[in-house]
């Protein structure tokens, strides 16, 4: 691996990481996200080409056929077939082709399953990348709203339009001032690595700063699927850790026993109680601040459009779905119209299954799974599953979650993350890495 490779990987992820929709900068057409997607694709073509690695599985992952690529080669596969199935629908064009482009990142996989390595592109290295982008996201948007809410809260109007004319739809605010950035998906990712770091007692300035600030600028992102991630991001983590801690012992009674003794364990089940009590209130704090009527002070003046919304979704996908078989397992393709809107369906799985039916559906959770399944066999064969993947994988069931309330998983922010979590995992059977 090469210098200008590093760099183009390093490139890479900090701007998965810190740039939000991925259009602060554009090229024409197209995005500096894509063009860094297809400029990694023709550099690791040029690497087989080089090497002359056509059938050298160990370079060439196009020709590895294991049961990631195998799910990855199918779920590109029905990405064309859902497009054709919108085309001979008469769905729109463009959005047909937005709706394809969009996740034909999942072809990010070959490159970075090459590259992610403990000999070239390592784990702890991205981990590092993505914990440093989500503090400077978190910095970024508190700043952000913090001069909403002080300096510039009597002409709002007029702040909210300078941000607005050179981020694009980057940045959401919200009625009270508070602000939503697109890669805030990533400061609760690092919150999940930082805020287990430390509860392992793995302590270090930048993890402090992230659950700090993470925290709060998750708060005054005012988006309430980030508290249930979190929540159940921690319930997973604390799982695992009782799992994997006691799986040695046989009685149940001495499995509590043990448990109980075990200050970094309990440390982690007290955090999660505190949060599962604290998240109610969260959720009904941000509905208030997103959605109470500014003029009445009654509680009752509450007109939530963001559930209404997701009741539509729900309501118009049921009727699809079961207007023939054909479409329940086909689905309508790409560009199909849910509940009259073509864009910004917010339950992905939901989205999904309405375009690519329960067959594209099928796929993408056999895709989910396998991140499961992988790091089971590693901790079967005696692989440890260490902190960070302990974190990582409670981050990912967060992920499948949030992604039903708010959309991440098929787009690609989230598909990256997905991709990241599949080969972590997958790795994790072929090679030992360092503990820790």
């Amino acid at each position: 691996m090469n210098t200008f490779e590093k760099m183009l990987l390093t490139i890479f992820f900090v701007e998965l990481f810190i740039g939000g929709g991925g259009r602060l900068i554009d090229f024409g057409f197209l995005s500096i996200r894509q063009v860094l997607f297809i400029l990694l694709f023709v550099t690791f073509l040029l690497r087989i080409v080089k090497e002359k690695a056509y059938f050298n599985r160990d370079v060439n992952t196009f020709i590895r056929f294991n049961p990631v690529s195998i799910g990855v080669y199918l779920l590109i596969a029905w990405f064309f077939v859902s497009a054709l199935i919108g085309f001979f629908n008469g769905n729109p064009r463009s959005v047909i082709a937005m709706d394809f482009f969009r996740v034909s990142f999942f072809a990010a996989y070959f490159p970075l399953a090459y590259y992610i390595s403990e000999s070239r592109f390592t784990k702890r290295k991205i981990i590092s990348l993505l914990k440093y982008g989500a503090l400077a996201v978190a910095i970024y948007t508190i700043v952000i709203a913090l001069l909403g809410k002080t300096i510039f809260s009597s002409n709002f109007e007029s702040y909210m339009a300078f941000w607005k004319s050179f981020m694009n739809d980057d940045l959401l605010f919200r009625r009270s001032h508070s602000v939503f950035y697109k890669s805030h998906f990533y400061v609760l990712i690092g919150l999940v690595l930082s805020l287990n770091d430390i509860m392992s007692k793995k302590y270090s300035t930048l993890n402090t700063l992230n659950v700090i600030l993470g925290s709060i600028s998750i708060f005054w992102s005012d988006t309430r699927g980030f508290s249930i991630a979190l929540l159940v991001g921690l319930f997973v983590i604390v799982f695992f850790d009782m799992k994997i801690f006691t799986d040695s012992i046989k009685e149940w009674s001495q499995k509590g026993r043990t448990i109980l003794k075990n200050r970094q364990i309990m440390t982690k089940v007290v955090v999660l109680v505190l949060l599962a009590v604290l998240v109610p209130y969260l959720y009904q704090y941000t509905t208030l601040e997103r959605f109470k009527d500014q003029t009445n002070e009654e509680p009752s003046d509450v007109k939530d459009t963001s559930v209404g919304a997701r009741i539509d979704f729900l309501l118009d996908s049921k009727e699809i779905l079961l207007e023939s078989p054909i479409t329940f397992i086909f689905g309508e393709g790409y560009g199909t119209s849910i509940a009259g809107r073509v864009e910004g369906i917010e339950m992905s799985f939901l989205d999904i299954w309405v375009e690519q039916g329960a067959i594209g559906l099928s796929i993408w959770l056999y895709l989910c799974l396998l991140v499961l399944f992988h790091y089971h066999i590693a901790y079967k064969n005696g692989n440890e599953i260490t902190t960070v993947d302990r974190s990582l994988i409670g981050a990912f069931v967060g992920m499948v979650l949030l992604t039903n309330i708010n959309p991440f998983i098929n787009n690609p922010i989230g598909i990256v993350f997905f991709l990241l979590v599949l080969i972590f995992a997958q790795n994790k059977n072929r090679e030992k890495e360092p503990l820790g």
